[in-house]
């Protein structure tokens, strides 16, 4: 049986675990793709290897001209000939070219993606022509959730091609991880400097993240709560890291702990020492952040512009919803949350890990196992009836 290849732009963690997972629910073989060894704005560590990754450029993705990297995907794909495409996305131009070599060479492609509609501002006629494209030239999609579906239905592809469920993370390792820390949870604050109670924040320092008005709602929270307030835990690096510092400056925030960029190996520690999460992004497709937090058992305060809302984050439940362009809709769900009992917020973080179950690797193994072999079936099916 020929293999099936997944594209990715470069493979993390996240990638991995997921393909160990796929090796146990998909009979056949897998062949994951990297563009390139490296991207400019991920500073993943990868040595894991259990998972054989064919990487097309050693170096860095931005570095290389998209002929180059075309060139070389193209020539491995027409070497190994795989029974069907995953790709992820479809903005890089190496993803389309492999797209269209599938087209000519009869082989089904299934699109990953998460994107949602209000992820940027829209033109209509741009919308019209990538729904068209994507609709001609994709056979099934595996998507995040219930945004990025509703997304490729409004660009006009077929509902039951849609499957969900592709945006997920070993759940168990940061649940197993975080709870070994709680166990250790005096040791481990001091070690890492941390306070008893605070906001964390993971990911990158970028204009999307909304980190700078994040700040600034930080700083209403400060001013109302001045005896006893929430610290706030910036885990990351980024172009922003000096404009974010020098706001705080001005701002004269206090609590603000800045612990750098921190690898997978690194997060159940911050996770598990902390007593909410928060996502506060203007542009966030999905968020696996908000699934390492949750597998950790915390609440969950997010933006309403992060796709993860409409399947992981229920208001009152575990967690908040708020406006990321209105700093005191920020400030009130911290404050919020600040006033809920200990007893109400251990019961919110115990539901995140309750309804992240429902989000494992094993039921993403599942689910793009059952789209190949449908996608495979149909496409086998239609190409008959067009012979």
């Amino acid at each position: 049986m020929s293999p099936i290849a997944i594209i990715h732009t470069q493979c993390g963690p996240y990638h991995l675990a997921r393909i160990r997972a796929l090796t146990s629910a998909y009979p056949g073989n897998v062949d994951l793709i990297q563009l390139a060894a490296q991207e400019s704005q991920r500073r993943w560590i990868v040595d894991d290897c259990s998972v054989k990754v064919t990487t097309i450029a050693d170096g860095v993705l931005e570095a290389y001209a998209a002929s180059d990297l075309i060139k070389g995907l193209l020539e491995h794909l027409t070497k190994t000939r795989p029974s069907i495409l995953i790709v992820a996305g479809y903005n890089q131009p190496a993803m389309r070219a492999a797209i269209k070599w599938s087209n000519r060479n009869q082989i089904p492609v299934i699109l990953l993606s998460d994107s949602q509609y209000c992820d940027r501002p829209r033109n209509p006629v741009l919308e019209a022509i990538k729904g068209q494209w994507i609709c001609r030239r994709c056979d099934a999609a595996f998507v995040a959730g219930a945004s990025a579906a509703c997304y490729l239905e409004k660009l006009g592809f077929p509902k039951h091609k849609i499957w969900r469920g592709y945006d997920v993370i070993d759940n168990h390792y940061f649940s197993k991880a975080s709870h070994l820390v709680k166990q250790n949870k005096i040791y481990e604050r001091e070690r890492l400097g941390l306070p008893e109670r605070f906001f964390l924040y993971v990911g990158r320092f970028s204009q999307e993240k909304n980190l700078l008005r994040l700040l600034e709602a930080f700083g209403l929270y400060q001013n109302a709560h001045p005896s006893e307030p929430l610290t706030l835990v910036l885990v990351g690096s980024g172009d922003q890291e000096l404009v974010l510092k020098d706001k705080a400056k001005r701002l004269d925030l206090k609590n603000i702990v800045w612990p750098g960029f921190k690898q997978i190996s690194e997060l159940p520690a911050y996770y598990g020492l902390a007593s909410a999460f928060i996502l506060p992004s203007i542009s966030e497709p999905w968020g696996l952040v908000i699934n390492e937090a949750m597998a950790c058992g915390l609440p969950i305060l997010a933006s309403s512009q992060c796709g993860a809302i409409f399947d992981l984050v229920f208001p009152g439940i575990n967690g908040s919803v708020f406006n990321p362009w209105e700093s005191q809709s920020i400030n009130q769900s911290m404050t919020s949350f600040s006033h809920y009992s200990v007893s109400l917020q251990k019961d919110m973080g115990q539901a995140s890990q309750r309804i992240i179950q429902d989000f494992s690797l094993e039921s993403w193994a599942i689910a793009l196992t059952d789209c190949i072999i449908q996608t495979s079936r149909s496409f086998k099916t239609s190409t008959n009836i067009l012979a």
